[in-house]
């Protein structure tokens, strides 16, 4: 295929133009699939598509598919809730680089009071996340599919969490023929709107042969990531994230420790860092600073960067510098110099 093109102006002229001279707007009038779906390979290679696949790096791709499974309680719904807070935020997750989307996480065991409870534990805010809850939504029966379709024409978001597996199935999570009708639905969906698919589900009991019941799901998704609980019930809760599969990583993945912290969410490490932890490395970093910026960098919602802020001048380690700043103690301020 060429690399130029004839192109025809308003009085007729017609003139040889290179496709770098052009717009990429114009492309996609340019070249049009052939029959529904298939372009010929040189026009493919000009399409404007995205410049960076993923939502999460290595973990979910655009247009792509991923499971996370684990044990009951290991704090999975916590994860998702982070999960959507940093894509939606175009955060990193726990060091993993994210693209800015618009999520709908839906969730399928927890009651609206009991999701809305857990969501402000965290003390976050959640920027272009949409939740929803339901205990009858079948996406292997049409009744759920309409549901489900209803609320992504309304909101049309780039990635789609589902919360659990187990919920959205009417039929047996253990016969394929039955998990291929919700995957199959899914990939309908994904054509559709162009969104991303994560998907939640629970271990069988045996955690070393991954997700409950028919591997259809495991085969379905670009990337398998196991969170195994490794704390005593009574300790802090501590995870271990193993990604089984990562179909579209550069290079073979690495598994790695989380701890949930004391606003609900993990952090990578292996001590949880509090919120007062962290508005005093920040004082320490930056020296001077006022409770806004620090809420503003997501450290904590306002009440509780504020806490940390009072215990800190409590215990002498920062003082008040004026104008709703606070700085760390040593440093010499208009209010303390000679």
């Amino acid at each position: 295929m060429t690399d130029k093109i004839w192109l025809e102006d308003e009085h007729g002229n017609t003139s040889l133009v290179s496709y770098e001279d052009l717009d990429e707007e114009f492309y996609p009038r340019l070249w049009k699939p052939t029959g529904g779906f298939a372009y010929e390979a040189g026009a493919f290679m000009h399409l404007p598509l995205p410049r960076v696949p993923f939502y999460i790096k290595d973990w979910l791709p655009k247009q792509g598919k991923a499971e996370i499974y684990g044990q009951a309680k290991s704090g999975k719904s916590f994860l998702c809730m982070q999960i959507a807070r940093s894509i939606g935020q175009g955060r990193p997750l726990f060091g993993i680089p994210t693209n800015q989307g618009v999520v709908l996480y839906l969730q399928f065991e927890l009651g609206v009071a009991v999701l809305q409870y857990r969501m402000r534990l965290t003390g976050h805010t959640y920027e272009n996340v949409f939740v929803g809850t339901s205990f009858s939504m079948k996406l292997d029966k049409k009744e759920g599919q309409d549901s489900l379709l209803h609320e992504l024409e309304a909101i049309h978001p780039d990635v789609l969490i589902l919360d659990p597996f187990y919920k959205i199935i009417d039929g047996d999570e253990n016969e394929a023929q039955d998990v291929k009708v919700v995957t199959n639905f899914l990939d309908q969906v994904i054509d559709a709107y162009g969104l991303s698919v994560l998907v939640l589900h629970h271990s069988g009991k045996d955690f070393s042969k991954g997700g409950r019941g028919s591997s259809v799901l495991e085969g379905w998704v670009d990337s398998y990531i196991a969170m195994n609980r490794i704390n005593l019930q009574d300790e802090t809760t501590r995870a271990k994230i193993v990604p089984k599969l990562l179909r579209h990583a550069q290079t073979p993945p690495e598994p790695f420790e989380l701890v949930l912290g004391d606003d609900f969410e993990f952090y990578v490490g292996e001590k949880a860092l509090t919120v007062k932890d962290k508005v005093e490395l920040y004082i320490q970093e930056h020296e001077t600073v006022s409770v806004r910026e620090m809420v503003d960098t997501g450290i904590g919602s306002r009440k509780s960067v504020y806490d940390a802020r009072t215990a800190l001048i409590e215990e002498g380690l920062v003082v008040e510098a004026g104008r709703g700043q606070i700085a760390w103690k040593g440093k010499e301020t208009d209010e303390n110099s000679d």
